[in-house]
């Protein structure tokens, strides 16, 4: 039986010596954010109109789209900076409000907006503007974005590799240990994150009047994982 026991201790100290030690390791999440100044804006514009009959509630806002798309080439937009982004005409049914009908007979609800891509901030208000004339009544969205992007992304990449690589050097000497190799990287894309107005709102100003514009910058941001060894 001595003999059994003492030589099942020698395997395992056999195979413990033949394992590897485990190597301590640190795990960190290094970030960063390029900010670059915003050269394209996009604006959700268009119309919507009721009517008693579905046809004139579309001609009354067609009518309207094709004066805005003659104002925007006027302007220089470029045809294929503009798309339709939304289309719809739905109907509104009678309702009864303290017994009584409020709405003698349906209303046909006729929408169409556009999505607009301005290459030239400086013509941003000149569009608002200009859509307004041709009797838009609706703005969805105002938004910008920068043709840099993809680059700020990568100088950002690089930034948050750099953030890492500080974080776990602090963490590794407050351990009292060196830092080891780079065993494992994971990087998240945090891409894009426009400066707008984001919000749908009316258009309350006279036709006349130019809407104050404050494009500010655009962020781009970037996280990325790396875990070392620890020596």
């Amino acid at each position: 039986m001595k003999k059994i026991v003492t030589a099942v201790l020698s395997l395992a100290l056999v195979l413990a010596l033949a394992l590897p030690a485990l190597a301590a390791e640190v795990t960190v999440t290094g970030t960063a954010t390029v900010n670059l100044p915003a050269d394209t804006a996009t604006l959700q514009v268009g119309a919507s109109m009721k009517d008693k009959s579905a046809a004139e509630a579309q001609a009354q806002v067609d009518q309207v789209i094709r004066t805005m798309l003659t104002s925007l080439e006027e302007l220089g937009i470029d045809k294929a900076d503009i798309k339709t982004s939304n289309y719809s005409v739905y109907v509104e049914m009678p309702y009864e409000e303290y017994g009584a009908i409020r709405q003698a007979q349906p209303v046909y609800n006729a929408s169409n907006s556009l999505s607009v891509t301005i290459r030239k901030l400086d013509q941003v208000a000149a569009v608002i503007d200009a859509a307004t004339k041709a009797g838009a009544n609706q703005i969805y969205s105002l938004s910008f974005t920068a043709s840099q992007s993809a680059d700020a992304y990568n100088k950002a990449l690089e930034r948050a590799v750099e953030d890492g690589q500080a974080k776990a050097a602090v963490l590794a000497k407050a351990a009292g240990r060196t830092l080891g190799a780079l065993e494992d990287m994971k990087a998240e894309q945090i891409f894009g994150d426009v400066y707008g107005i984001m919000n749908r709102m009316d258009f309350g100003m006279a036709a006349s009047e130019k809407a104050t514009i404050v494009t500010g910058d655009v962020s781009v941001s970037a996280s990325v994982t790396l875990t070392y060894e620890l020596e």
